[in-house]
């Protein structure tokens, strides 16, 4: 019976051990302020409501702070309180979207946006990003990814490339999205990982394409992190 538990504690041991690898204890971040939803153009007389989400040193959202915004040229364009845009007249201003704590700036995102006479739609970047999975342990895993918008949801597609692989050998392999490189708290949790080797795809509801800045694999019994990937603009 002795010899069992010895064996067991062992081989728990080495999991641990090749599971942990090089990952990072530190759990803080910077603070981050960002807009969901950026745009680059608008036309004279018309108005954009812009949303945004303040990621806090842990990386999850904190939804007690106030953005305080400002236009560079408010001739061009006013924004309100709330993050509505309105367009006056034709030219180039830079939008910014600060929180603060009395007279100091904790954190600020900006975005130029040029006013246009010609009545055209509003232009948004592509709604698409991509990245690289590495491991962080002793443990084989790796792969390119992107991700897209499904048109017309609220909703992503995450698609995993054709030169994925991944250990079979590791118990509770789990894949998140996160804001924290080097932790699952608050993170949204995808699922058990059931596709070792080739491409394959996750289906995201109600999730917008800026909400989150990586993937993350974890060895959920044992509460570390295998791998990761920084989700690219």
């Amino acid at each position: 019976m002795k010899k069992v538990i010895f064996i067991f504690i062992l081989i728990t041991s080495t999991i641990v051990s090749s599971c942990i690898g090089e990952d990072i204890r530190q759990d803080e971040i910077s603070e981050e302020l960002r807009i969901l939803n950026p745009i680059e153009n608008i036309v004279v007389s018309e108005s954009y409501q812009f949303n945004t989400s303040f990621f806090n040193n842990i990386g999850e959202i904190d939804n007690s702070t106030t953005v305080v915004w400002s236009s560079s040229n408010e001739a061009v364009a006013s924004i309100d309180t709330s993050g509505l845009l309105s367009a006056l007249t034709e030219g180039t201003t830079i939008i910014t979207a600060q929180i603060e704590d009395g007279s100091s700036i904790i954190t600020e995102t900006s975005l130029s946006i040029i006013v246009t006479l010609e009545p055209t739609e509003i232009e948004t970047p592509p709604a698409n990003k991509s990245g690289t999975i590495t491991t962080t342990s002793s443990y084989r895993l790796e792969g390119d990814f992107t991700i897209t918008e499904i048109e017309n949801t609220n909703n992503i597609l995450i698609s995993i490339a054709d030169n994925y692989t991944a250990t079979t050998s590791l118990p509770g392999l789990y894949v998140y999205l996160s804001n924290n490189p080097n932790s699952i708290n608050g993170a949204l949790e995808l699922g058990a990982v059931t596709v070792f080797n080739g491409a394959h795809t996750y289906t995201v509801s109600n999730t917008n394409i800026n909400n989150y800045t990586y993937i993350l694999y974890w060895c959920k019994p044992f509460g570390v992190k295998v791998g990761e990937g920084k989700i690219n603009n």
